[in-house]
C-alpha cells in the first residue's frame, strides 16, 4: 500500500469555505499516525465560538479510531487476514470531496518514501506547524480570528438593513478616485458607517487603508449634504501589540481623532446596535 498523509481541518464558516489546518493524519500501509497542534487547537476553538466543543471531540474521535486501527494492523501481521478501516485512502478521497461540514479532509497526498516518527515529525511541522513562517501563521489566524468577530457580531446583525461590504467605486460615489472596501454602512439623516482595519499588518498598509477612509469621509458628506445632523464612521481596530511601534502611535492617535470613533472588534455589536435603534437604511 502507498504511504499517504491528509490535513485535517476546521471551518469556522462553512459558507465562506476559510479553513485551519489542526492536524495530520499519516498511513504507510503498517501503521497510522496522528498528531494535532494545540495552537491551532486553541486558535479553531475561538474561531467557532459555542461550537468550541467540536474540536475536542473531533481530536478523541480520531485518536480513539486510529488507536483502534492501529492494534488491528498489528493483529493483522501474524493474521492470515488483513485489517480494513475507514481511515483508507479511497474513502477519505471520498470525504475531502463531498465534506462541507465544519471538519474537514484534504484531498490524500502519497508519498514515495519510507516513513519512520523521525519523518512524520517533520512532515508535521512542515505542514502544520509551519515553524519557518510562524510569525505569518501567527498573524493570519489573529485576522482570521478579528474578520470573525466583525463578520458575526456586527455584519450578519445588519445585512439587508444596511449596505455591507460595500464596493465603493468613482461610478456610484462622484469624486472617488480608486475604489474601496466598506465593511457596513447606513443612512437616516446622518451616516453610520464602519471601516475595520488589521493593525497587526505593515504600517504602509495601514496608513494606505486609513488615507482612503478619510477620502470617503470626506467626499460623502461633501455629496449627502445635510443639516443639523451626527455621522458616526467608525474604524474597527485592536490595539497592537508593540507599544513603540508606529502602528501603535498610530493607533493611539486615531483614538483622539474628533472626525471618526474607535471600537475594537469585540465591541462592534454597538455598531449593529446603533443601526438597529436609529433605523439607518440603504442609500445607493
Amino acid at each position: 500500500m502507498k504511504t499517504f498523509y491528509t490535513i485535517i481541518k476546521i471551518a469556522p464558516n462553512t459558507l465562506a469555505g476559510d479553513t485551519l489546518s489542526i492536524g495530520l493524519l499519516l498511513h504507510n500501509g503498517d501503521k497510522y499516525w496522528l498528531q494535532f497542534s494545540e495552537e491551532k487547537k486553541a486558535v479553531a476553538k475561538k474561531l467557532l465560538d459555542s461550537k468550541a466543543e467540536i474540536v475536542d471531540f473531533v481530536v478523541k474521535q480520531l485518536k480513539d479510531k486510529v488507536a483502534e486501527m492501529n492494534n488491528s494492523l498489528a493483529a493483522a501481521a501474524v493474521s492470515l487476514f488483513s485489517a480494513e478501516g475507514i481511515l483508507n485512502a479511497e474513502k477519505l478521497l471520498h470525504i475531502s470531496n463531498y465534506s462541507n461540514g465544519v471538519v474537514r479532509f484534504s484531498e490524500p497526498a502519497f508519498l514515495n518514501d519510507q516513513i519512520d516518527d523521525g519523518k512524520f515529525q517533520q512532515l508535521f511541522q512542515l505542514l502544520i506547524d509551519k515553524q519557518q513562517v510562524k510569525i505569518k501563521q501567527a498573524t493570519d489566524d489573529q485576522e482570521l480570528i478579528f474578520k470573525e468577530k466583525i463578520r458575526i457580531n456586527l455584519i450578519e446583525k445588519v445585512q439587508g438593513k444596511v449596505h455591507t461590504n460595500l464596493e465603493l467605486t468613482p461610478e456610484n460615489l462622484a469624486g472617488l478616485y480608486c475604489n474601496f472596501n466598506i465593511d457596513c454602512i447606513g443612512l437616516n439623516g446622518a451616516f453610520i458607517a464602519a471601516k475595520a482595519i488589521p493593525f497587526h499588518k505593515k504600517y504602509e498598509t495601514i496608513d494606505k487603508e486609513l488615507s482612503h477612509y478619510m477620502t470617503v469621509i470626506s467626499i460623502l458628506k461633501l455629496s449627502f449634504k445635510r443639516t443639523n445632523t451626527e455621522d458616526h464612521f467608525y474604524i474597527i481596530a485592536d490595539e497592537p501589540t508593540e507599544i513603540s511601534s508606529k502602528e501603535h502611535r498610530t493607533w493611539e492617535s486615531l483614538k483622539r481623532n474628533p472626525a471618526i470613533k474607535m471600537l475594537l472588534s469585540e465591541e462592534v455589536a454597538t455598531i449593529a446596535g446603533e443601526i438597529e435603534a436609529k433605523g439607518a437604511g440603504l442609500f445607493l
